[in-house]
Formats: structure tokens, C-alpha cells, sequence
């Protein structure tokens, strides 16, 4: 038990350095006391099960079902973008594995842990070039009037900005509209706003 206990934080510590290292918001501390917990809670309900009879898996079938809070407070929600699934999944399987290696299956929790590796590292570059070719970005726009945003239209169109989606929220006095827009890859989105920000009616912009 207590080897299992001993791989269970070693294999989530090789989880913890790639998160830790690139600054996410559960690092290494966060995964090797994750998979630490769910190993022994694996342990646990193995030697109550061979002491009192029962399932084995009932205790650490909780873990799976529970460690959705740490997943939730794990995903940060900023205007349009969604940071932290990544994070929020790998905090779910580093419980997986530590259930795995509380059960004594070793090689699968090396593979396992071997594949979420290739994927957070080998695919980053993949992932990044994907996201190069259809980022979104949100612009929040003041406006003294909603008469002002065909101006805004008709720039975005010409500098060849897709425009997906316009939300308007009010404020007070004030009248604030939404943009979700995909620019070209080749879009300087700093001088794009600040090109906006200059039109009759436009009171302020910013990217969120």
C-alpha cells in the first residue's frame, strides 16, 4: 500500500511539472496531493473491503464524481474566452490515475500519465497553430448611439474582420455593444481598435 501510495505522487508530480511550469493554476503541489488523495482512498476502500466485506470501489467512486469543484474552480470565464479546461481535465484524469495505482494497476497508470503527457507537450505546437488560424477576440465598444456601430461595420468589413456575433448591454446613460470578431491572421488587432475608437459616436473600446 504504501508503494502504491509513494507512485501515486510520483506519477501525478510528472503531471504537476508540465502544469507547474507553464504557470496554469493548479501546478505541481495541486496534482501530487490529488492523485495522492484518490490513491488512498483506493487503498482505503481495498482494505475496509478486505476487512468488512463490501465494495472496493464505492469510496473511490466518490472521488470521481467530487473532484469536479476543484475542476470548476479551475475554469476562468473572461468575456468570450474560456480559460482552464485543460487544467479542469487533467485535474479529473490525475484522479483517475490515482485511483488506477490505488488498485495496484501500475502500467496503466504509467501509460496513462505517458499519453497526457505527449498530449500537453507534443501537441502544444499543433494546438497553438490551430488557434493562430481562427482566433476570436471581443471588443467592447462605448457608444453615444446604436447608429454609430454602422460605421464600425463597415470598417471591420473592409479591413476583412469576420464579424460573429453583437451583444448590446446598457449601463446607465451609456450604450455598450459587444463585438465578437475572427480578424485575419495578418490584422494588427491594436491598430484595428485604435482606428475604431476615433469614429463619430464611439466613446471608448477595448479587447476583453
Amino acid at each position: 500500500m504504501l508503494i502504491r501510495l509513494v507512485a501515486a505522487a510520483v506519477l501525478g508530480g510528472l503531471i504537476g511539472l508540465e502544469r507547474g511550469g507553464s504557470k496554469h493554476e493548479a501546478g505541481l503541489r495541486t496534482h501530487i496531493i490529488l492523485c495522492l488523495g484518490s490513491a488512498t482512498a483506493m487503498v482505503v476502500g481495498e482494505a475496509m473491503a478486505l476487512k468488512y466485506g463490501g465494495d472496493a470501489m464505492r469510496i473511490g467512486a466518490q472521488v470521481v464524481s467530487g473532484i469536479g469543484f476543484l475542476g470548476a474552480g479551475s475554469i476562468i470565464v473572461h468575456g468570450s474566452r474560456v480559460k482552464g479546461i485543460t487544467t479542469a481535465a487533467g485535474l479529473w484524469t490525475t484522479a483517475c490515475v490515482g485511483l488506477a495505482v490505488g488498485s495496484g494497476l501500475y502500467i496503466v497508470a504509467a501509460v496513462v500519465v505517458a499519453l497526457m503527457l505527449f498530449a500537453m507537450w507534443a501537441l502544444r505546437p499543433l494546438t497553438s497553430r490551430l488557434q493562430s488560424k481562427s482566433t476570436l477576440y471581443s471588443l467592447k465598444v462605448g457608444l453615444t448611439d446604436k447608429s454609430a456601430l454602422k460605421d464600425i461595420f463597415h470598417m471591420l468589413m473592409n479591413a476583412n474582420v469576420r464579424i460573429q456575433s453583437v451583444i448590446f448591454e446598457g449601463h446607465g446613460d451609456s450604450v455598450f455593444a459587444v463585438l465578437e470578431v475572427m480578424p485575419q491572421k495578418s490584422t494588427d488587432i491594436d491598430k484595428l481598435t485604435c482606428d475604431l475608437v476615433i469614429l463619430e459616436g464611439v466613446i471608448e473600446i477595448s479587447v476583453i
